[in-house]
């Protein structure tokens, strides 16, 4: 937001220079990114009336110009032709300088002297405006010095508004602040409450939307350029000026903080004004020229025969102010911030008066933002105000906050007694009462324009903020206790940084996809994943719905890279999605106002394809298969601490059946990894051979991340020997792990599995999985007769627990 100094002073008594001011307001909480003076240097630049104007010869463009300034009659040559005899028009005479060090000086054009030039609001540093001379009123003073008079040299503060602090996008609302922060008076206008009846009813269909609605009728309007003052101000300020109507609106906007819209009374069917919803089918062509399709959630203006103006956001094209407008309705309402903000990103329509109400605009501001809107139009335009009306059905009740003021003032490490703390609250505005039951604590009403002050904690920042966030002591806290992350948040951790060392690459795809997407793997139809929940105002096609499996994001990293000939890719990502609340979920029903929110869960997602090894001069590329996805589950699984999964064959979707692999711990799924499905892998655009996985975090977080405790080794060699047992073709290698595991004893120091076999040998339907066993003992040196020992007990347990035999 740009504010000009000269404009604060009008409501603050300041006497400080405007770099003090900026920083007191920064240390106070409201960012001054720059002070900017952009009409500064304008020098000998005055007010003339143009007496005549005549063609130059020879030329099609260049006019030949006489104007005075009332002691002194002078010749210009001007290119514009948008002002007349008895105008009253800014001159740069000789010698004069404008903003940018620019020097004016005498001309010849055409054969013609130009003393000098007649200046647009573009050569003054005013706007970009550079379609002709500013043409001022007519009753400027003639003469004067354009700087003095306009006060040119006025500084403006650029802030940085941070959304909590959405009073500090007005004047009057700066004003208190500075009041508040440097400890001087404020003066503020007094509201006018509405006289007479506009002849316009107002119904207000929804309370909660729009609970405020002051209408204002302004008779006998001249539409026409604002006052040279108001412009400039304007101007100053970041806002184009349009006409004395609209930049009456804006300047009550920028002064109170409440938006204002005005209507050409004329082209108001009725006249009356509704305010509801949209109806399906209806739509609004908006002040900037687009022909909008209105949604039902749209809060909308309408007259009786339908939409004129998307509220809080933009007007509509049909009832816009015109040249020929004599009568004029104000609409200056309250509307709900959640209504605004959603109906501005639906149409991608941000504007002054949407971001304002984004930040929430007090209802209780409506009737001043009324009175300066409708006196400054009637001043700048020669019209009357003959009517108003307020509707409003149902005035906000303020809060009143319990303050402790002890606890406030240990919170905060100030030593503030409650008649400071009280002192401090009241010059901003808030209505303070002690209660009879305790000494250390008072009643605390926050004025109107500060609607986000709601919580006692708001009032704690309240207090630091006045005292002085400079003036608060650096201590060392006193507490003893050490913070720690969340089991989920440490798992998270864990497990990046063990995928990441095991050389995968993380991604970090948008959480959102689309719905078409879901139709490519497959999924069952009573499958949750394909129920997505969908975004109100996305951002395209492909990102209309919240991701409810972490594979399309993936798929789309594989796709980027292979159409950029980047065949070779393993990457993984730790993410959420979004499954839609079922009743009987555990927290389903924990959303304000009893909403059921959607399940959340947080998952390792995998994708591979093309070479994971890359060739060596003694070794060829191998191609990624199954084996190692298997090998980053069980990095995570290492990573969060968890004893060994079960795995099995699965032939779901978007699997190929018999390359793919269910996981589960201790009975409780956790996902599936393998070979995408040729035609998934085709629709999805990706190359054939592509592997992906997703597993659940949550069952193997359960209790924390467990921390691996390391195996001393012993100080005496082990025992090393080879054993393969015989199973059945459909016994998973989990279980047989296990139970090789089991009959080895607590002596097993290392087991790996390094053969499968399948042949005549071991018979049909059945497979012999070799391992690679070590035992040791810390306390002896290990003989035969203990080798033989754990070979019979592997023997026993393969036999007992899986239905095997061990290959002699």
């Amino acid at each position: 937001m740009r504010v000009p100094y000269s404009w604060l002073r009008e409501h603050v008594e300041l006497d400080l220079p405007v770099q003090e001011l900026a920083e007191r307001l920064t240390l106070g909480g409201i960012e001054v990114d720059d002070i900017v003076r952009p009409t500064a240097g304008t020098r000998g630049v005055r007010v003339l009336e143009v007496t005549d104007v005549e063609p130059v010869e020879g030329s099609d463009k260049l006019h030949l110009v006489e104007a005075t300034d009332g002691a002194e009659t002078w010749q210009m040559v001007a290119g514009a032709s948008n002002f007349g005899p008895g105008d009253r028009v800014p001159g740069a005479l000789p010698g004069a300088t404008l903003p940018g060090g620019l020097e004016v000086g005498r001309r010849t054009l055409f054969g013609h002297t130009s003393n000098g030039m007649l200046a647009s609001q573009y050569e003054l540093g005013l706007s970009d405006d550079h379609s002709g001379i500013w043409v001022l009123e007519r009753d400027a003073p003639l003469g004067a010095d354009l700087a003095d008079w306009l006060d040119l040299d006025d500084p403006v503060l650029v802030l940085e508004v941070t959304p909590d602090r959405g009073y500090a996008l007005s004047i009057h609302g700066l004003a208190r602040d500075i009041a508040a922060i440097v400890g001087t008076e404020v003066h503020l206008p007094e509201p006018e409450a509405p006289q007479g009846d506009p002849g316009v009813p107002v119904t207000l269909h929804d309370t909660e939307r729009c609970p405020r609605f002051d209408a204002r009728r302004i008779s006998r309007v001249t539409v026409g350029p604002s006052p040279a003052w108001l412009q400039r101000r304007l101007a100053a300020a970041g806002m184009r000026p349009v006409s004395n109507v609209v930049d009456a609106t804006n300047h009550a906007m920028l002064e109170t903080g409440n938006p204002v819209h005005a209507y050409d009374l004329a082209t108001l069917a009725g006249p009356a004004i509704e305010v509801r919803t949209a109806h399906p089918g209806e739509r609004l062509r908006t002040l900037d020229g687009v022909d909008r399709a209105l949604d039902a959630d749209d809060l909308v203006i309408c007259d009786a025969q339908g939409p004129v103006a998307l509220a809080g956001v933009m007007g509509g094209e049909a009832t816009e102010i015109s040249a020929g407008t004599s009568e004029v309705l104000l609409e200056v309402a309250n509307f709900s911030p959640t209504t605004v903000l959603r109906t501005a990103r639906r149409h991608g329509l941000h504007t002054e008066g949407s971001r304002r109400w984004e930040k929430a605009v007090p209802e209780e501001g409506v009737t001043l933002a009324a009175t300066r809107a409708a006196g400054l139009i009637a001043e700048t335009s020669g019209g009357e105000v003959t009517g108003g009306s307020d509707t409003h059905p149902r005035p906000r009740q303020r809060p009143t906050i319990h303050l402790r003021t002890r606890r406030a003032a240990a919170r905060l490490g100030l030593d503030l007694s409650t008649d400071e703390q009280r002192g401090l609250l009241e010059r901003i505005g808030c209505e303070v009462t002690e209660p009879a039951r305790d000494e250390a604590a008072i009643d605390v009403t926050p004025p109107a324009y500060r609607p986000d002050l709601t919580l006692e904690a708001d009032l704690h920042e309240e207090i630091a903020r006045l005292h002085g966030y400079e003036r608060v002591p650096e201590q060392v806290p006193s507490s003893g206790q050490v913070g720690r992350r969340e089991p989920e948040h440490e798992a998270r951790r864990a497990v990046r940084r063990s995928l990441a060392g095991g050389g995968w690459t993380e991604v970090m795809p948008f959480p959102f996809m689309a719905e078409d997407d879901l139709e490519l793997f497959g999924l069952p139809a009573h499958d949750r994943r394909r129920q997505p929940i969908p975004l109100v105002n996305p951002l395209s096609k492909e990102e209309a719905v919240l991701r409810t499996t972490l594979l399309p994001g993936l798929l789309r990293v594989v796709r980027h890279n292979a159409n950029r000939q980047v065949p070779d890719v393993g990457i993984f990502e730790v993410g959420r999605v979004f499954l839609a609340p079922v009743s009987d979920e555990p927290g389903a029903d924990g959303g304000p106002d009893g909403v059921r929110l959607p399940a959340e869960p947080l998952l390792v997602g995998f994708a591979a394809t093309g070479a994971f090894e890359r060739p060596r001069y003694d070794r060829p590329a191998r191609p990624a298969d199954v084996f190692d996805l298997l090998g980053a589950v069980e990095l995570v699984r290492e990573a969060v601490g968890r004893g060994g999964m079960h795995v099995e064959p699965t032939e779901e979707a978007p699997y190929h059946p018999g390359r793919a692999a269910r996981l589960s711990l201790d009975g409780v799924a956790l996902g599936a990894v393998g070979e995408l499905h040729p035609r998934v892998a085709e629709a999805a655009g990706v190359p054939p051979r592509t592997l992906v996985g997703e597993l659940r975090l949550a069952p193997l977080v359960t209790g924390g991340v467990r921390s691996r405790v390391a195996r001393h080794p012993s100080p005496l060699p082990g025992v090393r020997f080879d054993v393969a047992a015989v199973v059945d073709e459909a016994v998973p290698a989990a279980e047989v792990e296990a139970a090789v595991r089991a009959g080895a004893g607590p002596r097993l120091a290392d087991l790996r599995l390094f053969d499968v076999y399948r042949g005549p040998s071991v018979g049909d339907g059945r497979k012999s999985l070799a391992y690679r066993v070590r035992i040791e003992d810390p306390e002896r040196q290990l003989t035969d007769t203990d080798e033989q020992a754990a070979i019979d007990g592997v023997e026993e347990a393969v036999r007992d627990r899986v239905g095997g035999s061990l290959r002699r």
